[in-house]
């Protein structure tokens, strides 16, 4: 990938407004603390938003009290939208008019190049191996909180390595970033093994509502409103629950569905025969990849969005 577009946009501005996708994960975490760090290294004016409040367990990270989910009240030079496919991904109507150019980097196969400057790449991983690879193709050294981040990220978006996705270059990266200081082992741990009580509790209760669709061939949860609340849990702690509707025998997609006020985002998981990116796609603001995908639901019931996307995914089913 050519940098030039991009090194000069950051060159010739001053003041940039870092965000990414609605539902935090590692990868739009990571992504977004990794530039924020390169930004402020150059002297640039930077701030981070997001519509989310940040899940507890990214606390960890360093930087991460910088990003804020209260809006903005100025505009920027450049807006910044990583691991975001298009700006409703966002989930935040001002992403357009905030500042008068964007930069986009991304890896989801449906990004539709919105960028004043866009730096996609769908063979990617990962959105934090792009900014890994900029980092490294311009000579751009970066601290060991920099690389726990991006390792974080890299993690998360090949299920541990497991997936698919996961190259001969991803573990080329995974060395160089342990051999940069990260832990893997305390990277893992604070991701997928420091549940609190209240977040296995509310996984408890979500597990109980797993249904299955479609002659057993589809897997849905349901997160209740006001549920997180209750037991003082938070949405970080029930990241990975769509997968986890895969794991039983035959099921070939895998959903979970969270309604907060009069939306219902839905996270989205296929074994490969279900292509749930195009099924997100049907959505306003959905998308994502073949395997794994999100979207949001405005102004129906539960009911009435859990039909829409088994109607989707029962056309494609074989």
């Amino acid at each position: 990938m050519i940098w030039t577009d991009l090194s000069n946009l950051i060159a010739e501005s001053n003041s940039f407004l870092i965000c990414s996708h609605v539902s935090h994960d590692a990868d739009n975490i990571g992504s977004q603390l990794s530039f924020y760090w390169y930004l402020k290294s150059l002297g640039k004016d930077v701030e981070i938003f997001n519509v989310d409040v940040v899940p507890r367990k990214f606390n960890f990270y360093t930087n991460i009290d910088q990003v804020s989910n209260t809006e903005p009240n100025r505009r920027f030079d450049v807006f910044v939208l990583l691991d975001s496919s298009n700006l409703s991904r966002s989930g935040w109507d001002k992403a357009a008019t905030i500042a008068d150019k964007i930069i986009d980097i991304d890896h989801h196969r449906d990004n539709n190049l919105f960028g004043t400057v866009s730096c996609v790449d769908t063979t990617a991983a990962a959105t934090c191996q792009i900014v890994y690879r900029f980092f490294k193709e311009n000579n751009i050294d970066f601290p060991e909180y920099v690389a726990e981040a991006l390792y974080g990220g890299i993690l998360a978006d090949t299920g541990g390595f497991q997936f698919d996705n996961t190259s001969p270059e991803i573990f080329e990266i995974a060395a160089d970033l342990s051999r940069r200081g990260v832990s893997t082992a305390k990277v893992y741990k604070k991701l997928y093994a420091s549940n609190s009580i209240a977040g296995l509790t509310v996984r408890s209760i979500v597990w109980s509502t797993l249904k299955f669709y479609e002659n057993n061939r589809v897997g849905i949860m349901v997160l209740e409103e006001g549920l997180l609340e209750k037991y003082g849990a938070d949405r970080g702690d029930l990241e990975g629950m769509s997968d986890m509707a895969m794991t039983a025998e035959g099921v070939e997609v895998g959903i979970f569905a969270k309604p907060i006020g009069n939306e219902i985002r839905f996270s989205l998981r296929s074994v490969g025969t279900v292509d749930v990116g195009m099924i997100a796609a049907s959505f306003s603001g959905g998308g994502g990849h073949k395997a794994a995908s999100g979207c949001t639901s405005v102004d129906l019931s539960l009911e009435q969005a859990v039909d829409a996307l088994l109607t989707l995914i029962r056309a494609e089913l074989k």
